[in-house]
């Protein structure tokens, strides 16, 4: 079935029955179609790409269309190829500068294979009639997509990109922000492989048309060649395509994007240790979330100073640590479940009896697992479990209270240490622990967000405009 483009319509053209991408201008046509971004998201075809890749596959469907249907067409003495558009492009997830660099070269890609099988002559009319192009991120095509699957976010979506302006990065911004990454999940998972892909719309005339106007004549009109015999033969399956754009009025809707969350661990907390009592920390963790993808990074800091004169008992620790974290839940969205890894060292003095205390210093790391559950409507209070495994190595020296010589209790701490006093340095043990390292019941708090941002909603009218 033979397709009207109403644009290609308007310059006199029709694209070829099972073909798309191929117009052929009526009788007398000349000029160049009038090829709009809607024309050609619509009509064009190309190859497609996988994720961060630019060489063609092998089974690709194009490829073998191109060789046996459209190869056959540019040789044909009646017809002349006019024109051609090829655009590459990339889909929005990954980094902006490698997209750009994923349009580019898909774009050459396309031009190279649509060249790679002609003679010289017929790489100098393509390249001679050529014009190309690469999208960083075609939000455009991905809006059409949505379109015409009947998505119900598609006029919220196209709302956005319209208020963008073409800027790719801020319309990149707000779309990963909407419905918190929710959306931009989905549409990762049902949309973006067919934005992966470079594509080709080219245009023939009639090699008569172009010698009658050459010569000054007036073009016969007379539909003799191959093109014209099978579009009249398909006449009666003909369409015509009107494109109604709803009209849409913009309201703007507050919206804010979580930047820095503080997080306390509810065991350290309210920490009971045997021998020693009830010991609380102060111990806070600040984690930072980007506007996409699945890492976050986090530093922590715990703080205890009980001690206990009296009954000559001490529990002192500082420990700083770094953690980063991986949640499988992708798109910004930073909730459900993780995996980490983390480092960390510390200072510490402990002390539960008389006779029973160390001080040192220790380093370990290792990983982790655990849930992070939003605990209100907003989704910035949440509640997290978590347990780690890893090693932990310490130099220490034991203490006690009282000259460990004499037995005298004179009012000081000593270090206890047996051997010759001359041969005594600091930090004489070593330990090493591998095994379970730490867990947490965790409360996180958005604290800090990013500067807020306008979901654009689009509402449409019952009136419509016609492209």
């Amino acid at each position: 079935m033979i397709l009207w483009a109403p644009q290609a319509r308007a310059a006199h053209y029709e694209q070829l029955g099972g073909y798309p991408f191929v117009l052929v201008g009526n009788p007398g046509t000349l000029s160049d179609p009038d090829v709009t971004d809607s024309l050609f998201n619509a009509a064009s075809r190309g190859i497609r790409f996988e994720v961060n890749r630019t060489e063609m596959r092998a089974d690709d469907p194009f490829a073998a269309l191109y060789t046996e249907k459209i190869i056959p067409l540019l040789q044909r003495d009646d017809m002349v190829l006019k024109g051609l558009i090829v655009r590459g492009a990339a889909s929005p997830e990954g980094g902006y500068d490698n997209n750009r660099r994923l349009g580019r070269e898909r774009t050459a890609r396309l031009v190279d294979f649509l060249t790679e099988q002609l003679t010289e002559q017929e790489r100098t009319l393509i390249k001679d009639n050529l014009r190309t192009a690469s999208i960083t991120e075609d939000y455009q095509y991905l809006v059409e997509l949505m379109q015409a699957a009947g998505d119900k976010d598609s006029r919220l979506v196209g709302g956005i990109v319209e208020a963008c302006g073409g800027d790719e990065l801020r319309c990149k911004e707000a779309l990963m922000a909407l419905h918190g990454g929710r959306t931009w999940a989905r549409l990762k998972e049902k949309y973006f492989a067919r934005l992966r892909q470079a594509r080709v719309l080219m245009w023939f005339v009639r090699k008569q048309d172009m010698i009658a106007a050459v010569q000054g004549m007036e073009p016969t009109g007379i539909a003799t060649d191959y093109f014209a015999r099978e579009l009249a033969a398909e006449a009666q399956a003909i369409d015509t395509l009107t494109l109604r754009v709803p009209r849409l009025e913009y309201i703007t809707e507050t919206t804010r994007r979580h930047l820095i969350a503080l997080r306390t661990n509810l065991l350290h907390d309210f920490f009971y240790m045997p021998d020693f009592g009830f010991a609380p920390s102060v111990n806070v963790q600040l984690e930072y979330y980007p506007l996409g993808g699945h890492f976050t990074y986090n530093l922590g800091f715990t703080w205890s100073n009980h001690r206990h004169w009296e009954s000559q008992q001490f529990f002192q620790i500082r420990d700083l640590r770094l953690e980063l974290r991986r949640y499988f839940k992708g798109g910004g969205v930073h909730r459900g479940l993780f995996i980490d890894a983390y480092a960390h060292g510390s200072i510490y003095g402990i002390g539960l009896t008389k006779r029973r205390g160390w001080q040192g210093e220790g380093a370990g790391g290792g990983l982790g697992l655990g849930y992070t559950l939003a605990l209100n409507k907003q989704k910035t209070l949440r509640l997290e479990v978590s347990a780690q495994v890893g090693a932990f190595v310490t130099r220490y020296d034991p203490y006690v209270y009282g000259n460990p010589v004499t037995g005298t209790e004179d009012g000081d701490y000593y270090y206890d240490y047996v051997g010759n006093a001359s041969r005594f340095h600091r930090r004489n043990h070593q330990w090493f622990w591998l095994g379970p390292t730490n867990a947490g019941i965790h409360i996180t708090y958005d604290i800090i967000y990013r500067k807020r941002k306008h979901k654009v909603l689009g509402v449409t009218t019952e009136k419509g405009g016609e492209l």
